[in-house]
């Protein structure tokens, strides 16, 4: 009886994490044949412009998405499922 008990289990805390490193790339894999492409801020005065987080159009080579919130955008591409969270 005890095994069945912890398939059931719908806990909040059974979330699974995922680094933000495993998100971006998940995020990579799916933008890579829509000429989109997620880029990370390498500079202080490109995270102030951009975020942290930004989505650039590779056929006109222009920003497409500023200050992306990796987790949100991540959900609404479908890539990062219902049960996961990303670390922080």
């Amino acid at each position: 009886m005890l095994a069945l008990n912890t398939f059931h289990r719908k806990d909040t805390k059974d979330r699974m994490t995922i680094t933000e490193s495993a998100v971006a790339q998940r995020i990579r894999r799916k933008l890579r044949n829509t000429g989109h492409m997620l880029r990370k801020a390498r500079g202080e005065r490109q995270l102030v412009e951009a975020g942290r987080y930004y989505v650039i159009d590779t056929n006109l080579n222009t920003d497409h998405l500023l200050h992306v919130n990796i987790e949100a955008y991540a959900r609404e591409l479908g890539v990062l499922r219902a049960h996961e969270s990303v670390a922080d």
